[in-house]
C-alpha cells in the first residue's frame, strides 16, 4: 500500500540518552522473526539514528527483540514507530532467550513516540511481541530503546505503597492520597523528556485536573486543564512539545476520591491542536449528536462530482458532505418536539445509488418512530462550474402530526477522518443567512429552501460554547457570524418542521466547486454565483433526471447481461466512479488522498474506460501523460500531478514498472481506440521507454552485481530494484516489475509489428526473450536459496505476495515462465488464508487488489475457486449498495485504520478486468470464450455481451444453459481467422456439440478448440 512508502519524519527533537546503568549500547544485538530487506534490518532500530529503521512482518508469533549482553534491572522502553505502528502488541522480558513473560501490554498504542514504564524486572533480553490475534501486516521501528529502571519515571501521591508503575499500562487503578479538596498526583523523571503532555484515565470521580510542568530550573508552569467531571479521559497537552524535568497532576476532588486508572506519556507528536480539542469536546456533553470519526469510529464515503471535475465532493455514510477536500463538514441533526436529538449515526441506515449503478447515492434513517429523512446528493455542471445539490427529505409515515426542527451544521471537521490525513478543517470566520453560509470569507454552500432560524458560535474555552449544546436545546446562538482563533467555529441553519400524516418537506442545499483549483495553502478560491434560475429547490428533481439521464447515455449501454445484476452494477458504476475522480485529464484513484497521477493506476482505469466506450476519455489521458511524463532517456515518471508537473515525491525516479504500462497503454488505445496508426505518434517514446526498460536490465549484468549476497545468480538478468510494488519501501527486486516490463516488451513488438517498423520488433522479441529466460532462472534460484515451495515476489527476500504473482499470468500472461507445481502450492494456501479469515472472529484487513487473484484461478482452470473468491471481495464493499471499496479492508468495520481511498478506482479497474476476463480472454493464440464464467452465470436467462472492444474485434456473444442444453452465440464482429476457444462453465465434458448446426469432432471437458468463429455453437450434456 502507499501508505507503507511515506516515511515518517524523525522524532521533534533529539532523543533523550537513556541506559546509563544498562549494558552499553555497543553490546547490544538485535534480531527479529521477520525483515523486509537489509535496508530495514534489525540493527537499525537500536543504532541511535531517529531516521533508519527496522521493519518486519507482525503477525502473531512475530516479535522483535534486543539482547542488552548481559541481565540487568530494566524498567521501560522508548518505541519511535514509523508510519506502520502496531495498535496492539506486549512488552516481554526474558533472561535466558527462551522463556519470556509480559510486562506490559497495550491494545490502544497511538503510535508515534511511546514511553513504557513498567515494574522493575531483571532482563537480558527485550522483545516486542505482536499479540495472539492480530490484523496487523507490518511494522517498522525507528527506533527501540530498553530503559534502565532508575532512569523511568516514578509516581508519587499515590494511595498504597508501591511505586505505581503499574499505572502505566492496562488496568491497574490507583487512589489519589490526602484528603483536601485539591490533591497532587508527581510525576519525577530522571532524565528530561520531551512530550507533549499526559493522558489520564479515570476510574472514579474528580472535579477537574491541571497538569503542571517544571524544567530543569524554574517554577512549576501550567501545560493545560481539563475542567469539570465530564468524561473519562483527560487530554492534556501543549499546543508543541516540550522538555520536562518533571511532572504533576493537581486534581480537584469533588465530593468523592479521585482514583487514575491509568496513565499515560503523549509523544512530541500528540500536542493538543484544534482537531484535538474537538474530538475532546465531543466525548462530553452531547457525545451522541457528533459525527462517528469523532468517536474513532471508522467512516466509510462515496465522491459526487461531474466527469473531470477539479473539485469533487466526498457524501459519506450517515448523509454528512464534505463539499470540495479539506472543506467543512455539514450533518443533519434532527429534533423532535419530545426535546430527543438523533443523527443519522444512531441507528441503521440505507444506502442507494440511483438506478442502482449511477454516482447519485442517498442515505435513509429514521429520525423518530415513523419519521424518515433521506439524504440525496449529485453533481451538476452550472456553467463553467461544478454545483453539488444535496436534499434532505423528511416524510411522515405515521398516524400522527410530527413536529420539530432539522438543523444542518457547518462543523470545522472533515469527512475524511484524521487516520486518513484528514480531519481538521479550520474555519476562523463563519457567517450564516439566508441565501448563503460562508466560512473563512468564501461563500460554501447557498441554501435554496430559506431556512427559519440560523446561528453561529465560536468553540469557547473548552468547547464551553461550542453549538451543539443549543441545537440539543432546539435553539441556535442569536449571533449570526463567529470568529475563532483556535479554527473551531461552526454555524448552523434550522428549518421547522410540521407534517400531517403521509407530508413530506424538502430541504435543499447547493455547493459551488468553483472554476479554479485549490491555492497552494488547499484553500479554495471564491466561486461564481451559481444559476438561481435553473437551480433551485424545486428543479432538485428536474436536474436529478438530466444529470441521470446523461449518465445512462454515457455509461448505460454498456453490452453486459448477467444473471446477478449487481455485479454489471459495479461495473457500471466503477467506471462513473472513474470519470468522478478524474481530474482534468489526469486519472486518479480516488477523490482525497489522490492529488497526482500514477501511471499503474491511470494505464489499468484508461484501458477499462477504453472498453466502456470511453475513448476520447482514454486517449486525452494517454496524450497528457505522454507529454509530460516519457523522458528523453526513456524514463516514464510514474508520477504526476495533477496539473502536470512530474511528481517529485519519494519513489518519483525509482519505480520502474511506469515503462512497461506506458507501453501496454499504447498498445491498448491502438487495439480498442482507433487502431495502430492513430498511435503511430508515440513510436520515438515507445522506442526510448524500451531501451530504457533495457538499461534497467543491464544493469543487474554487470560483472560482480550484488556477488557478496548469498545465491547472487538470482538477482542477474532481472529488473534493477525499485519500490514499484507498494509493499517494499526500500529499492526491492521486485517481479513486479519484471511482468510489467514482460507485457511492456510484448506490446512493444505488437506495435512495432503494426507499425510495419520490423527492426524494433525484432529488437522488442530478442529482448522479451531474454528477459524472459532470466526471469524464470531468478524465481527457480530465489526459491531454492529460500527454501520455499511458492513463487516468490522478490528475489531479495523470496517472500509471498499472490497478488503481484498474479500480475505474472493477467495481464502480462506469463504463466508458462512460473514453476507451475509452485504456482498451484502459492494458490492454494493463499485460498486457504481467505477461508481462515471467513471464520467467526477472525481479525484481518487486507486489500481487494485481491481481486487479482480471481482470473489466476481461471488461468488454473479452477472456475469454482475463482467464483468464490469473486463473492468474497463482493460482498466486502463498504456500503454494498454503493458498489464501491476501499483500498484496504478491515474485519472490525469501524476499526479506525487507514482505508488508503474510496471510491478506489484502481481496485475497481481490476474488477472489471477480472470480469471482462472471466468471460473471454484474448491469448496470443485466439479468443477464448467463458474461461471463468461459473455454471451460475448461463443459468436462467444466461448472459450477454454486446460490443465489447477485444483484441480480435468486437464481441458480441450470448450463452445460456437450459436443462442439459448450453446454447453460445456468436455475432459477426470477431475477426474471420481468429481461432476460438469455448470453456464449458460446468467442466463437464457434452455429449454431443453442434457448431453452427454440424457435429463438431473433438473436444473435452474443459472445452472445444474451433480454427474460425462460428455464430450458433449447442453443447448436450447427458443427464
Amino acid at each position: 500500500m502507499r501508505s507503507m512508502l511515506f516515511l515518517a519524519v524523525a522524532a521533534f527533537v533529539a532523543p533523550p540518552a537513556f541506559s546509563a546503568s544498562l549494558p552499553p549500547r555497543s553490546a547490544w544485538q538485535a534480531s527479529s522473526s521477520s525483515q523486509q530487506v537489509p535496508a530495514l534490518a534489525p540493527p537499525h532500530a537500536i543504532d541511535g539514528d531517529e531516521t533508519t529503521r527496522w521493519g518486519g512482518s507482525f503477525s502473531p508469533g512475530q516479535w522483535f527483540q534486543v539482547d542488552l549482553g548481559k541481565v540487568a534491572r530494566v524498567g521501560g522502553v522508548r518505541i519511535h514507530w514509523d508510519s506502520g505502528f502496531a495498535a496492539s502488541y506486549s512488552i516481554q522480558v526474558s533472561t535466558d532467550g527462551k522463556t519470556f513473560r509480559p510486562v506490559y501490554t497495550v491494545t490502544d498504542s497511538p503510535g508515534g513516540t511511546e514511553y513504557l514504564v513498567f515494574p522493575a524486572t531483571d532482563a537480558r533480553y527485550v522483545r516486542l511481541a505482536a499479540p495472539a490475534r492480530t490484523a496487523d501486516w507490518g511494522v517498522s521501528v525507528f527506533e527501540f530503546e530498553p530503559m534502565a529502571a532508575d532512569d523511568v519515571a516514578t509516581i508519587s501521591g499515590l494511595a498504597g505503597k508501591d511505586d505505581g508503575a503499574s499505572l502505566w499500562a492496562d488496568g491497574h487503578p490507583r487512589a489519589v492520597a490526602g484528603k483536601g479538596a485539591e490533591r497532587d498526583v508527581d510525576i519525577r523523571l530522571p532524565h528530561p523528556l520531551d512530550i507533549a503532555g499526559v493522558e489520564v484515565q479515570w476510574e472514579g470521580p474528580r472535579a477537574g485536573v491541571e497538569l503542571q510542568s517544571k524544567g530543569a530550573s524554574g517554577p512549576w508552569t501550567t501545560v493545560d486543564s481539563d475542567p469539570g467531571t465530564a468524561g473519562d479521559t483527560s487530554y492534556l497537552a501543549a499546543a508543541a512539545p516540550f522538555k520536562a524535568s518533571a511532572l504533576r497532576l493537581k486534581i480537584a476532588a469533588g465530593d468523592g476520591t479521585p482514583t487514575i486508572r491509568r496513565l499515560r506519556f503523549l509523544g512530541p507528536a500528540r500536542m493538543m491542536t484544534g482537531m484535538k480539542r474537538y474530538q475532546v469536546a465531543a466525548t462530553r456533553a452531547n457525545a451522541s449528536l457528533f459525527p462517528s470519526s469523532l468517536h474513532m469510529q471508522q467512516v466509510y464515503w462515496t465522491d459526487v462530482g461531474v466527469p473531470a471535475g477539479l473539485q469533487k465532493a466526498i457524501f459519506d455514510e450517515y448523509g454528512d458532505i464534505e463539499p470540495f477536500k479539506g472543506g467543512p463538514l455539514v450533518q443533519a441533526i434532527w429534533r423532535g418536539a419530545d426535546g430527543a436529538a438523533r443523527i443519522a449515526d444512531n441507528g441503521e441506515r440505507t444506502h442507494a445509488l440511483r438506478d442502482r449503478w449511477k454516482p447519485m447515492p442517498s442515505v435513509g434513517w429514521a429520525a423518530q418512530p415513523g419519521l424518515d429523512v433521506t439524504a440525496e446528493a449529485f453533481a451538476v455542471q452550472d456553467g463553467a462550474q461544478p454545483v453539488v445539490l444535496v436534499r434532505h427529505r423528511l416524510v411522515n409515515h405515521g398516524a400522527g402530526t410530527v413536529d420539530g426542527r432539522l438543523f444542518l451544521v457547518v462543523r470545522p471537521m472533515q469527512v475524511n477522518p484524521p487516520w486518513q490525513n484528514g480531519g481538521p478543517s479550520p474555519i476562523h470566520d463563519i457567517t450564516v443567512a439566508s441565501d448563503a453560509v460562508e466560512v473563512n470569507g468564501r461563500t460554501l454552500f447557498t441554501p435554496l429552501t430559506r431556512p427559519d432560524a440560523m446561528g453561529a458560535a465560536p468553540f469557547g474555552d473548552h468547547g464551553a460554547t461550542e453549538i451543539t449544546q443549543a441545537i440539543a436545546a432546539g435553539t441556535l446562538p442569536a449571533a449570526t457570524t463567529a470568529t475563532d482563533a483556535q479554527g473551531l467555529a461552526a454555524g448552523s441553519l434550522a428549518y421547522d418542521v410540521h407534517l400531517a400524516p403521509h407530508e413530506q418537506r424538502d430541504v435543499v442545499i447547493a455547493f459551488p466547486l468553483g472554476t479554479t483549483p485549490a491555492n497552494a495553502d488547499g484553500s479554495l478560491p471564491a466561486p461564481p454565483p451559481i444559476d438561481r434560475k435553473r437551480i433551485s429547490a424545486d428543479a432538485f428533481d428536474a436536474l436529478a433526471g438530466q444529470v441521470a439521464a446523461e449518465w445512462q447515455k454515457r455509461l448505460g449501454s454498456v453490452g453486459l447481461s448477467l444473471p446477478d445484476e449487481s455485479l454489471v452494477d459495479i461495473l457500471r458504476s466503477q467506471a462513473a466512479y472513474m470519470l468522478v475522480n478524474q481530474t482534468g485529464h489526469a486519472m486518479q484513484a480516488g477523490p482525497r488522498n489522490y492529488n497526482r497521477s500514477f501511471i499503474r493506476d491511470g494505464a489499468a482505469t484508461a484501458s477499462i474506460l477504453l472498453r466502456m466506450g470511453e475513448v476520447k476519455t482514454a486517449r486525452d489521458y494517454l496524450d497528457w501523460y505522454a507529454s509530460h511524463a516519457v523522458h528523453e532517456n526513456g524514463l516514464v515518471s510514474p508520477i504526476l500531478n495533477a496539473d502536470g508537473t512530474v511528481n517529485r515525491g519519494f519513489g518519483s525516479d525509482i519505480e520502474y514498472d511506469s515503462q512497461g504500462e506506458f507501453i501496454n497503454l499504447v498498445a491498448d488505445v491502438a487495439r480498442f481506440g482507433g487502431g495502430p496508426e492513430s498511435v503511430r505518434a508515440y513510436l520515438p517514446k515507445v522506442r526510448a521507454a524500451m531501451h530504457f526498460m533495457q538499461e534497467l536490465r543491464e544493469r543487474t549484468m554487470v560483472p560482480g552485481y550484488l556477488a557478496d549476497l548469498p545465491a547472487a545468480q538470482r538477482f542477474h538478468g532481472i529488473i534493477a530494484p525499485s519500490i514499484s510494488h507498494e509493499g517494499y519501501s526500500s529499492p526491492t527486486h521486485s517481479y513486479w516489475d519484471d511482468w510489467w516490463a514482460l507485457k511492456g516488451w510484448h506490446d512493444g513488438a505488437w506495435l512495432a509489428d503494426q507499425w510495419g517498423d520490423k527492426e524494433l520488433a525484432a529488437y522488442a522479441r530478442t529482448q522479451y526473450a531474454a528477459l524472459r529466460e532470466s526471469v524464470g532462472a531468478s524465481i527457480r534460484a530465489t526459491m531454492a536459496w529460500k527454501g520455499v515451495d511458492t513463487i516468490p515476489a522478490a528475489a531479495d527476500l523470496g517472500d509471498g505476495d499472490p497478488t503481484s504473482v498474479s500480475i505474472a499470468l493477467d495481464p502480462a500472461g506469463q504463466m508458462d515462465v512460473l514453476p507451475h507445481d509452485a504456482l498451484v502450492t502459492t494458490f492454494d494456501r493463499y485460498l486457504a488464508d481467505v477461508r481462515k479469515r471467513e471464520q467467526p472472529g477472525e481479525l484481518f484487513a487486507y486489500t481487494p487488489y485481491e481481486l487479482r487473484n480471481v482470473l489466476t484461478y481461471v488461468y488454473l482452470n479452477r472456475p469454482a475457486d475463482a467464483a468464490e473468491l469473486l463473492n468474497i471481495v463482493v460482498r466486502d464493499r463498504r456500503p454494498p449498495e454503493w458498489n464501491m471499496w476501499a483500498e484496504v479492508v478491515h474485519s472490525r468495520l469501524r476499526h479506525p485504520g487507514y482505508l488508503g481511498d474510496m471510491p478506489h478506482t484502481w481496485i475497481g479497474a481490476e474488477y472489471a478486468r477480472l470480469l471482462f476476463g472471466m468471460l473471454m480472454r484474448e491469448a496470443d493464440d485466439g479468443l477464448y470464450l467463458l474461461p471463468g464464467a461459473p455454471p451460475a452465470w448461463v443459468a436462467g436467462d444466461g448472459l450477454t455481451v454486446s460490443k465489447l472492444p477485444v483484441a480480435y474485434g468486437v464481441l458480441t456473444m450470448a450463452a445460456r444453459r437450459q436443462g442439459d442444453t448450453l446454447d453460445v452465440t456468436l455475432d459477426k464482429g470477431i475477426r474471420a481467422d481468429t481461432p476460438v476457444r469455448v470453456f464449458w462453465p460446468s467442466r463437464v465434458k457434452p455429449a454431443r456439440v453442434l457448431v453452427d448446426g454440424k457435429p463438431a469432432k473433438a473436444w473435452d471437458a474443459d472445452g472445444i478448440h474451433l480454427d474460425h468463429p462460428f455464430h450458433t455453437l449447442k453443447a448436450t450434456f447427458t443427464p
